[in-house]
């Protein structure tokens, strides 16, 4: 008796943990995007595309086409070069590596 007991109890258990892991929604998306910098107005993606552009461009950062959502941007600082990839879409950027000074003035940028 005691055995169907303990048995009846961790079914019952394991069902409950499974169906609190199974009914959680959490969206690949969210995930992905969760350190990236989200913008406070969505706009066309051809804007944001303009506007991290000239962001870029007037601090010092040579802006080279990659894809129709990321840039390159190089600048020599020190006499050392560093190189960043910028993704963004309607909703958000992101530098990869980090650079917090165009991080700075892109974010600027886009809240004007």
């Amino acid at each position: 008796m005691k055995k169907i007991i303990i048995s009846t109890i961790s079914i019952v258990l394991s069902s409950m943990i499974f169906n609190a892991c199974s009914t959680t929604s959490m969206n690949a998306e969210d995930v992905k995007t969760a350190s990236f910098t989200h913008l406070k107005h969505e706009m066309p993606l051809s804007k944001v595309h303009k506007l991290i552009r000239q962001a870029g461009e007037e601090n010092g950062w040579r802006m080279t086409e990659f894809k129709e959502n990321e840039i390159i941007a190089e600048k020599e600082e020190n006499g050392n070069m560093k190189a960043v990839t910028i993704t963004f879409t309607e909703d958000y950027f992101d530098i990869s590596p980090k650079d917090s000074d165009l991080h700075e003035a892109i974010e600027k940028e886009l809240d004007n």
